[in-house]
């Protein structure tokens, strides 16, 4: 059997590869689950604790006193270590999320459906309301200053069109002219302002 918190620490694992690789893996769920239940157990039994506590200490049990304070100072202890991961776990998510929506460009023009399918498979459901949200401040922020695109490369482009080869797979991305599926080690001939920010966040590279 686990004790308090153990499972929380599977949580900060997972934050730190989010940070090291800035590649957001699927959303643990069940792992949280299991966290908000374990959370919820240690907030039930602290007040009946608390009282047993009392009660030893007004009969001048002091071993039994000494026995509950210990187990309230763990029980407090735990649950604001698991909710430290919680917290610290979803900052992480929404950080490197909100990194990968500036550095698509506005790419997803504020609908989560247009999420590279790479990304968007292992968000969760508050996550791709998030993206819906956040990529509506990146546009009207935007939107101040007219036609400059800050997502763009600093680099002016030479060509209108480019030759890109995939690297993760986007799943179907509209174009100017349409849809086309961006699948993992196919390579295509697209108008340069369609895949810049998949290119500069990673998900395709230029074909020379």
């Amino acid at each position: 059997m686990s004790t308090y918190s153990e499972t929380s620490v599977k949580l900060i694992r997972d934050a730190k590869k989010i940070a090291d690789t800035s590649t957001i893996f699927p959303y643990r769920e069940e792992l949280i689950r299991d966290i908000l239940i374990e959370i919820r157990h240690l907030a039930q039994t602290f007040p009946a604790l608390l009282e047993e506590r009392n009660a030893a200490l007004r009969t001048g049990n002091d071993d039994l006193a000494a026995s509950r304070q210990i187990a309230l100072t763990m029980h407090s202890l735990s649950l604001k270590r698991s909710k430290q991961c919680l917290l610290a776990y979803t900052r992480t998510r929404a950080d490197c999320l909100s990194d990968a929506l500036w550095e698509l460009g506005g790419a997803t023009g504020g609908a989560p459906s247009r999420l590279p399918q790479e990304l968007k498979k292992n968000l969760s459901p508050v996550e791709l309301e998030f993206v819906a949200k956040y990529s509506e401040c990146i546009s009207s922020y935007r939107g101040a200053f007219l036609d400059v695109d800050l997502g763009a490369a600093l680099i002016p482009p030479k060509d209108l069109f480019v030759e890109v080869r995939v690297l993760k797979d986007c799943g179907e991305v509209m174009t100017e002219s349409g849809p086309v599926r961006l699948m993992k080690d196919t390579q295509h001939y697209l108008k340069r302002t369609d895949v810049e920010g998949f290119i500069t966040a990673g998900f395709l590279k230029h074909v020379d």
